[in-house]
Formats: C-alpha cells, structure tokens, sequence
C-alpha cells in the first residue's frame, strides 16, 4: 500500500457552532460552495469540512477528494468522496468528510472542533451511506469525544466508536452506532466526526493506513441523537412504550404510558437542547399543561431512577 497524507489527531479550537437536537447541522449536505479560482466545492458548513484545498497547490492537482452528488438519500444532494493518488510525494489522499482543517505551516490536518452540547451527551451516531470500494478495500465513519488532561498534557478519550463498511453497498444503506463511552461522567471539550472512503484509518499514523486508490462512498443525513445528561445510562431494550396525545397539542398533552411508573419524569427541550419544563409522572396515565410553551416542536426524555425510558418529540399550536 501507499503511505497515507499525515492526518495528526488535534483539537481545533475556535468558536462553538449549534448542532440540531437530533441533527447535526449540514449532516445532509444540501449546501455547497465553490471555490473561486478552482473547481472544487467544500460544503458549505461551519461544522463539515474536507482536505480539497490541496488542490489549490499546483504540484498536486487534480486532488479533490470530495464532491457534491445529486444521488441523494433525502434532499437534492449527498457527499462523495473518492481516495486519490499523489504520485510526487507517493502517498494516497483518502477521501474524507468532517470536523477537519488543513494546517499549511506544519503540513498536517487538524481534527476535531470544540463540543457544543455542554452536558449533554449523544448515545447514537446515524446516517446513510453507498460504497464502491475498490479492490478489498472499504468506506468508513469515525466518532470522537475527548477532553484536554492538564495533569498528563495529553488528550482522554471519553467515547470513541469506528464501522468500516466493506463490500459493494449500491443503495442506500443506513447506519446506527450505538455510542460506546469509556467515560460518561466527564463533559467532552472535543467533537470528531469523519466519514472516508478509505477504511484502513489509522489517527495517530496516517503513514500506516492503508487504502486504494479510486475506493468511492457516499453519506448522507448524517445525525447524532438520543441525548442525555453526564452519566445517565443510554436508552435500554426494556424501554416504555409512550402515547401522547393531542399531537400538535395546545394547552393539555395526555401521556399514556406502556408501563406503571413510580418515580418517573417527563423533561421537555426545544430545539436549542433548552430544558423547558419537567414534570414527575407516575402510574400510566398523566397530563400535564404546555400552554406556556411557544409554537413549535419540542423533544421529550421519559426517565425513572436516572434510567432513560423512552425519547420523542411533539409539536405545540397556538
């Protein structure tokens, strides 16, 4: 195999962006924009990014590994990334797709931006995906929490999950990646996402992945969701089934439980991950008042003794 563009697994810091509450924003790569002077498009996002801008040093042309495509899961639009050669410095560029910056003065890529969830933590990583590898290769997604050690002067993972996908995938295919923490306790100062079309990643050495050149994939509604505070266990198998009703709901919002609970509570976000509203229900029926809550949709966490039940969302009218 060729050796692999050195991709040093760093934190950017810089100003935190929002992500959705069951999204991540521009996971559905509808909006790009071209690069003046080159022909290459980078989406146009403040959280996805791609290492096309090497294509704007003459020496490496062509060496865009990432394209808009108009074969789309949902939308107009999808990511494509192909892994490319670089016969000067012998090195294969994978295509990839994420929170990652080129750095021009240490001739590196950057990962990671800083975590915009405060306290609360995702315990699922989705979206959809086709891939065309090429020889045995494969496509694949990358998840990253960390946070600065100050003691160690290093950087502790605290959530860390990696799904090559190997084969021809000619549909859309979802994925859904249960979050797996080794620390769930500790709030994250670092998010990494990486979608590649080279699945033989390696963060620490990118000199000793391994890839073929040519190795396409494409993602689309790419999304993080079923959040939780620090150290609340993820949703089990064993959840509660929930009915609410109206649904739009205006002033009353019934809520019709599959279980008896005995200290159970009924939390209200909206859209920003703002908690609106908590309410103790018990036994299997209650209602409680949404009347002072705007228009709009809002997301729900059923929890009893610190344990997640169920999660939804419910739209109010006025």
């Amino acid at each position: 195999m060729k050796r692999i563009f050195t991709l040093t697994a760093l934190v950017l810091f810089s100003v935190a962006f929002g992500f959705g509450q069951t999204g991540i924003y521009g996971g559905g790569f509808e909006h790009w924009k071209q690069v003046p002077t080159y022909n290459y498009y980078e989406p146009d996002s403040s959280i996805f990014s791609t290492l096309n801008k090497l294509d704007t040093v003459a020496a490496m042309r062509p060496m865009v590994t990432v394209y808009p495509c108009d074969t789309a899961h949902s939308g107009n639009y999808s990511a494509r990334l192909v892994t490319c050669y670089f016969n000067l410095l012998n090195i294969i560029i994978p295509g990839v797709i994420g929170t990652i910056k080129l750095d021009w003065v240490y001739q590196r890529a950057i990962l990671g931006m800083p975590y915009p969830y405060g306290d609360s933590l995702p315990h699922r990583f989705s979206g959809y995906y086709q891939s065309y590898p090429a020889g045995a290769d494969s496509s694949a997604v990358v998840f990253l929490l960390s946070r600065w050690n100050p003691t160690l002067h290093e950087r502790d993972t605290l959530a860390y999950n990696y799904q090559a996908f190997t084969g021809t995938v000619n549909t859309w295919t979802p994925f859904s990646i249960p979050i797996s923490y080794w620390n769930s306790t500790r709030q994250p100062d670092s998010l990494t996402i990486l979608l590649l079309s080279c699945g033989g990643f390696n963060a620490r050495n990118m000199f000793g992945s391994k890839g073929q050149v040519g190795s396409t994939a494409l993602f689309d509604d790419v999304s993080l969701t079923e959040f939780l505070g620090l150290g609340v266990p993820a949703l089990s198998q064993s959840s509660t089934t929930v009915r609410l009703s109206p649904n739009p709901a205006t002033d009353i919002l019934k809520i019709e439980l599959g279980n008896t609970l005995k200290d159970g509570y009924f939390e209200i976000y909206n859209a920003q991950e703002k908690l609106m509203n908590r309410f103790q229900v018990n036994g299997k029926t209650s209602q409680i008042s949404v009347s002072d809550l705007p228009a709009g949709m809002y997301y729900y966490k059923l929890t009893e003794s610190n344990s997640l039940l169920n999660t939804g969302k419910f739209i109010v009218i006025k």
